[in-house]
């Protein structure tokens, strides 16, 4: 760390984890701050000590091979901060950049403000002959699809500019949250009842699918049948009415329709005893 007493500290610079274009403007306003200035430091001498004494070991070693064959302590505070630039400042091609910028899309997460703010500085090396207007059209047309879009599509473009289309798409997107969450959820008992209902409704329809193997209806199940101690006239076994009765079905495919009797036999025997099923 770099200090002194008058303002402020300044923090070292490692070119390892560092950016030095930021480093290079903070130590340019801490200088300003500290009255350090191209009036009180004409020949750059003090500013010269101030950003070598703040480089790390192994960024002033990187310095001082990039000054060779001269002596990076001789050389001017302007030919050290270009010898700087010119090493960690890449070159940059503008088309490059401008497909980089064309190419960007909001991200799923990213605010308006965030979205707006990246396009900048995507949009820093363009070189645009009129930056706002890129800068709003991209800003538009790389939003996320929702209503905050159609809002702003629905807009007079000559009366809209990149910070009233932040704002704008923020209020709608306000309004669409705040209309989400006034929403009210359907309560859960009458979700539990309507659930209840539906599958009494499911049990119902799979019964009156199922033949009784007592008595031969479908309104009820097997083991409900109030006929299933009733002995059989065929085979006088309990268990099942002479309808379902195995011998039955042999002795009907053998007579035909001779047993049509039986059958209207059967059906008086159910109906008079407790009346028919429902």
């Amino acid at each position: 760390m770099f200090g002194t007493s008058s303002l402020s500290v300044l923090s070292s610079f490692d070119h390892q984890n560092q950016d030095w274009k930021t480093y290079k403007s903070r130590l340019q306003q801490w200088c300003i701050a500290n009255g350090i200035d191209e009036q009180s430091d004409k020949a750059g001498i003090k500013r010269r000590a101030v950003l070598l004494s703040a480089l790390t070991e192994s960024t002033y070693q990187l310095a001082s091979n990039l000054a060779l064959p001269d002596d990076i302590a001789t050389k001017s505070y302007e030919s050290i901060l270009g010898i700087l630039d010119e090493h960690f400042i890449p070159k940059r091609c503008g088309f490059a950049e401008r497909y980089n910028f064309y190419a960007a899309m909001q991200q799923n997460g990213e605010t308006h403000g965030q979205w707006a703010a990246r396009l900048r500085g995507l949009a820093a090396h363009c070189a645009f002959k009129n930056l706002e207007e890129s800068l709003l059209d991209k800003f538009v047309m790389g939003m996320l699809r929702g209503p905050e879009r159609e809002r702003l599509f629905a807009q007079e473009i000559r009366e809209l500019t990149l910070s009233k289309a932040v704002e704008l798409a923020e209020s709608v997107r306000c309004a669409r949250e705040g209309a989400a969450a006034a929403v009210v959820p359907e309560t859960s008992g009458r979700e539990g009842v309507f659930k209840i209902a539906q599958q009494a409704k499911g049990s119902a329809d799979r019964t009156a699918g199922e033949k009784c193997l007592v008595c031969g209806y479908k309104n009820h199940k097997t083991s409900e049948c109030r006929f299933s101690k009733f002995k059989c006239r065929i085979c006088d076994r309990k268990g099942h009415l002479r309808r379902m009765c195995p011998r039955n079905k042999v002795k009907h495919l053998e007579q035909g329709n001779d047993d049509d009797e039986g059958d209207d036999a059967h059906r008086t025997q159910l109906t008079s005893y407790r009346g028919p099923y429902p």
